[in-house]
């Protein structure tokens, strides 16, 4: 038997009792326990105290509080330890939504008295819709705490529509990317350079590239293609979107080989204005709250005053490109004033007056 299954067992024990139970009891009636505790040897006995210690203490570490108390069992004259786990102390409290003739439970039969949290029908939708959002961080705390409370949320209010997913649109990419695709995954697998029309988005001009393709990746919903630009004879990061008539390089100079150092994962976790290799200026933020939040969540920027008077905060970010940067603030509208530098809060502000004068 699992450490799990004991623990199940132990608690399903308790919960079924409304008064005190002694150790002894529990030790003789429930499994895992009794099997070594019933049979009445010394030493197996001690183990099985021992194990039973353990299992309180790091059931009280995950939250689960077995209350002690002392006891005068029947036909005995001397207090002993007895345990009780009340169900108020150990369920979460019942969910229910307000309608218009007053609060609406989704679970009626209830075995026990239990508090009980009223939410607002247009709540329970912005608490769905968050938890969602917070489960998807699958490899974190708050990400299983998320997929927990939406569990909550399905059982306690099973009409509620609780736990559908959202679904996002994305722009559809163009007819010829598989093509184009293919063609930089053989030229990065056989190492061979490749000669393309590529739009710089910030200068607004289509040129000739010649590239050395090191390695590609799906970032923020884009794949880029990492890897030398002969022409600047740098390093550079090319939207593979931007791409156009992808051919391989013949000839002598077909072939290149990639540095030993390099690595993809080194691009990975940067966000699009880090995607450079230019030197990095760092431009301090202030973001309104709530979209301070979620910027907060997603781990961009460093927090430099966590609480502002709107309720949002001042954050730092390593900006390697001003036009990508610029561009995400964009959709934040009013909820962002750039600080610093001056000539990046310039340039936002510029943009914002050319998007307006584009829809106008």
């Amino acid at each position: 038997m699992t450490k799990t299954e004991r623990w199940l067992n132990l608690i399903a024990f308790l919960l079924d009792h409304r008064f005190p139970v002694t150790r002894e009891e529990i030790l003789s009636q429930v499994s895992d326990y009794k099997e070594d505790w019933n049979p009445g040897d010394a030493k197996r006995r001690e183990s099985t105290r021992r194990k039973f210690e353990r299992d309180k203490s790091e059931l009280r570490e995950l939250g689960v509080s077995l209350s002690m108390h002392k006891v005068i069992p029947p036909h005995e004259d001397q207090e002993v330890e007895a345990y009780l786990l009340r169900p108020k102390d150990f369920y979460l409290p019942y969910l229910s939504v307000h309608s218009a003739s007053g609060p609406r439970s989704g679970a009626p039969d209830r075995p026990y008295y239990l508090p009980e949290v009223a939410l607002e029908a247009d709540e329970l939708s912005v608490l769905r819709r968050a938890a969602e959002r917070v489960a998807q961080l699958a490899d974190t705390p708050l990400g299983g705490a998320a997929r927990s409370a939406l569990r909550k949320l399905s059982f306690d209010l099973p009409e509620a529509g609780v736990g559908e997913e959202e679904r996002g649109l994305v722009e559809p990419t163009p007819p010829t990317f598989d093509k184009q695709f293919a063609v930089l995954r053989g030229a990065v697998e056989r190492r061979h350079a490749v000669r393309c029309r590529y739009y710089a988005i910030g200068r607004d001009k289509e040129a000739e590239r010649v590239i050395e393709p090191y390695g590609l990746m799906l970032s923020w919903g884009h794949w880029y293609c990492v890897g030398r630009s002969r022409e600047r004879a740098a390093m550079r990061v090319f939207r593979v979107d931007r791409m156009k008539d992808v051919t391989l390089v013949e000839g002598k100079k077909r072939d290149f080989a990639i540095p030993k150092a390099f690595r993809i994962g080194d691009y990975l976790n940067r966000a699009p204005w880090e995607l450079s290799e230019k030197k990095p200026v760092v431009v301090r933020v202030r973001i309104a709250f709530p979209q301070s939040r979620w910027v907060i969540g997603e781990g961009l920027g460093k927090v430099v005053e966590a609480v502002t008077a709107d309720g949002g905060a001042e954050l730092e970010f390593q900006v390697r490109s001003v036009d990508a940067f610029v561009r995400w603030l964009l959709p934040l509208g009013r909820q962002v004033d750039v600080l610093s530098p001056a000539s990046i809060r310039d340039r936002l502000e510029g943009t914002r007056k050319e998007l307006r004068a584009l829809y106008r």
